[in-house]
């Protein structure tokens, strides 16, 4: 049976992904769909950009699902508020139709996606110390 190399590899990637490798995809996700859906927006394909915001707040939804309030309240309870403001930006993009809802989304998000993977990054780092490497 034939499959498609890009979704092997995908399926690869986050069968084998960290906790934190996933939340960057999540969020790499998320990012692609907003700037997908603005492209949308702006050349009139109305009716993909509303599959890609409803995709973009489906991401959104798993973010907020991931959240661990166990370990900082506040910052869990931070970013819930920010992913609901942000769900409720791509509601009115839609029915506005107007990209500044998006752009205001993206620029909320694009911090975030930029923090968890930095600490990504520095946890592998403390990773291969540890292991010698």
């Amino acid at each position: 049976m034939y499959k498609n190399p890009q979704m092997q590899y995908l399926k690869t990637r986050v069968l084998t992904a960290t906790p934190g490798e996933l939340l960057v995809m999540l969020y790499d996700g998320l990012l692609q769909r907003l700037r997908q859906s603005k492209l949308s927006i702006e050349e009139n394909r109305i009716e993909k950009a509303g599959e890609l915001l409803g995709s973009a707040h489906d991401i959104l939804g798993e973010l907020m699902t991931s959240l661990d309030a166990k370990h900082s309240p506040e910052l869990a309870e931070n970013l819930l508020n920010l992913y609901m403001y942000c769900k409720e930006l791509l509601i009115t993009a839609l029915a506005e139709l107007d990209t500044k809802h998006i752009d205001e989304a993206h620029d909320l998000l694009v911090p975030l996606r930029e923090a968890w993977a930095e600490a990504e990054k520095s946890l592998r780092k403390e990773d291969q110390r540890a292991l010698g490497g």
